[in-house]
């Protein structure tokens, strides 16, 4: 339960990920929206589960006899610093109220998407994105500290790729329950996200940042 409770910060970082949200919406208003959007919730889940599975199989870097590691700390401080930097350049980069917003390209062309290019864009969103990959990679670490055993891990992994993941799958529930009206408010959602992205990012990212920032020194206090 410890490892479930302090990784879920990092779980509730990545599921507030604009783009990706953006990103399902955009897909289920597509002709290929049931094949599409169960491939890029796949490829979303898989790159949760791969950058997860690394952290756990690397040996002693965040625990040692049953206690944080120095490493363990300064790992988490430099990850909330670039945190940090991260959530200045978005803030520096939101759009002013009369600024012309862009779709970004990977984003309008979703409607040329087969399920190969749904399912490699939703683990890349996770895998590559530095954001999405610092905290997952954070996220995991939170559960290596505090769960010993690997099965263990896997199983509070699995309760933070749900949650991380949750975003993504309810718009899909909605979809397919009531589609006509779910169009309507994609649309508008849609929008509101792709303007939106900038700030809201760097509101997560700094929150984020600080708690992860709190941790480390936390961790080094230990020690």
């Amino acid at each position: 339960m410890e490892a479930i409770t302090q990784s879920l910060p990092m779980a509730i970082g990545v599921a507030l990920s604009p783009l990706p949200i953006a990103a399902i919406i955009m897909m289920l208003m597509t002709t290929r929206a049931h094949t599409n959007s169960s491939a890029f919730l796949l490829g979303w889940i898989l790159g949760l589960m791969v950058v997860g599975s690394i952290v756990f199989l690397i040996p002693a870097s965040q625990t040692e006899g049953g206690e944080p590691t120095l490493a363990a700390g300064y790992v988490r401080i430099g990850i909330g610093i670039l945190l940090f930097y991260f959530a200045v350049m978005q803030w520096r980069n939101r759009p002013g109220p009369d600024d012309a917003v862009e779709v970004p390209k990977y984003l309008a062309g979703l409607d040329t998407f087969n399920a190969g290019k749904s399912l490699l864009t939703g683990f890349l969103l996770v895998a590559v994105n530095p954001k999405n990959l610092m905290l997952c990679a954070a996220g995991a670490a939170a559960i290596d500290i505090n769960t010993p055993n690997l099965l263990l891990q896997l199983g509070a992994y699995v309760v933070f790729t749900l949650i991380a993941s949750s975003t993504i799958a309810v718009p899909m529930i909605s979809y397919f329950l009531a589609r006509e009206r779910a169009r309507t408010l994609f649309d508008n959602w849609k929008n509101w996200l792709v303007r939106n992205n900038p700030s809201l990012l760097a509101v997560v990212l700094l929150l984020l940042g600080i708690v992860l920032v709190s941790r480390g020194i936390e961790f080094l206090k230990l020690l």
